[in-house]
């Protein structure tokens, strides 16, 4: 990769070396690179040496095969500038020597941060700019030859050292291309820290071992509970309803003299798959256009992918669908010594201004936001093609949708950006302490 050449923007403030060293700890702790990793690369440094003219020439002929990396070496001519090749390969070489040094200061990390922004428009040059996909994968070649280099010294003589090598820097790699892609300010919103949150890892391992089985057909004997979610006259054959039961969205199906139940959640998105157009027994999500077998609830394009199904029962003139009964759910938010929260309940402490938490009320999603200290309540899915706001952005009181684009005014649910025309329901919320309280009726 390009690193700095000493022009413009060269000189960083105190203030940016300093955040360049408290991002690269804060993604150093995100991916578990410790001190003991740090000393291993140091270890690997002859190692990295003794390659690198083998891995910097790799690295460059892979750049010079492909048109698209090869005219960032081009004079106007059309001919292959070698000194300014030569030069970045220097700077390729003192990048990867003094990051095999393993010394991750806050100086290293603003020379990170500068060597990222010089593939931009922000660095050094203004008209240097390597799109950031391929810095990438100049980090993908790199991590790759990197271990083979050190698998190829170590492995016959040391394999447990190898392993810890390679596994060292795999996991600075991770730390160096989060560090990379940060330099282009694509973020979709500001950076914010914060102490890691308490989370009941017990409680996860459980949900956890759940969905393994779920995707492996071995679910065990689940408890179930039978539910009355329709008359039968009000679906006849060749019609649907979608009904909610707890936090469950459930598509019912009279279709072709059967009876079928699905989850209204597609596998790529969660886009709202029950509510997309049915073709012969093909179910096609309104979202991105993936389709199932509606018998099945298998995905015409993964075979090993399905919507998850759900037994239906017409006994008399009630349509009745069993789901599983897990009980309450232990609430990620829930924390030692503290009372547990209402379905309509949220801890002030976890919505930062600017922030946004989803509640689920009597089988709604219900979407609240902190703008500027004052709490206001949506319905979570946008009256357009019902895409999930709370993965859209906020700013200040709008929320847009990530799926098209659609925006709200939160403070009133107002529709102000094509494509939504329907306004959002919005719901008032009250603080009492250090608890807020969503009423919905």
């Amino acid at each position: 990769m390009n690193a700095p050449e000493n022009h413009r923007s060269a000189r960083r403030t105190a203030e940016d070396v300093a955040e360049a060293g408290r991002f690269f700890r804060y993604m150093a702790d995100y991916v578990g690179f410790t001190a003991a990793d740090a000393g291993i690369i140091r270890r690997t440094r002859p190692i990295i040496a003794k390659y690198l003219p083998e891995i910097v020439s790799e690295f460059y002929t892979h750049l010079l095969r492909y048109p698209l990396t090869r005219k960032l070496f081009l004079r106007p001519d059309g001919t292959i500038d070698e000194p300014y090749l030569n030069l970045r390969m220097r700077h390729l070489s003192n990048f990867w020597l003094r990051t095999a040094q393993g010394v991750y200061d806050d100086e290293y990390a603003a020379y990170v941060d500068y060597v990222g922004r010089a593939h931009t428009s922000r660095g050094a040059d203004p008209s240097i700019y390597v799109p950031e996909r391929y810095v990438i994968g100049q980090v993908g070649m790199m991590q790759h030859a990197i271990s083979r280099a050190v698998s190829n010294e170590l492995r016959a003589v040391d394999d447990e050292t190898e392993f810890r090598a390679v596994e060292a820097w795999d996991k600075l790699m991770m730390v160096l291309l989060e560090m990379l892609a940060h330099a282009y300010g694509h973020e979709q919103e500001p950076e914010a820290y914060g102490e890691p949150v308490p989370v009941d890892s017990v409680w996860v391992r459980a949900l956890a071992e759940q969905a393994v089985a779920a995707e492996h057909g071995d679910n065990g004997a689940r408890p179930l509970r039978r539910a009355a979610v329709a008359a039968a006259a009000e679906i006849p054959d060749g019609q649907r309803k979608i009904v909610q039961i707890d936090d469950l969205s459930i598509g019912v199906f009279h279709h072709q003299g059967a009876w079928y139940a699905v989850r209204n959640s597609c596998i790529h998105q969660g886009g709202p798959v029950a509510t997309g157009a049915l073709e012969g027994d093909v179910l096609t999500c309104p979202w991105h256009g993936y389709q199932y077998e509606l018998r099945s609830g298998r995905c015409l394009t993964d075979r090993d992918a399905e919507l998850d199904r759900y037994a239906v029962t017409v006994t008399g003139e009630l349509v009745y669908v069993d789901v599983p009964d897990s009980g309450p759910p232990a609430g990620l938010q829930e924390k030692a010594g503290e009372p547990a929260l209402q379905a309509n309940e949220f801890r002030i402490a976890d919505l930062a201004a600017g922030q946004m938490l989803t509640l689920t009320v009597n089988g709604l999603a219900v979407l609240v936001y902190n703008v500027d200290g004052k709490y206001y309540a949506t319905d979570e899915a946008c009256t357009h093609a019902q895409g999930p706001l709370s993965a859209g952005k906020l700013e200040g009181k709008i929320i847009t949708c990530l799926l098209h684009g659609s925006c709200f005014d939160v403070a009133n649910g107002a529709a102000l950006c094509a494509p939504a025309t329907a306004p959002l329901k919005t719901y008032p919320v009250t603080v009492d302490g250090e608890i807020g309280r969503v009423s919905v009726t």
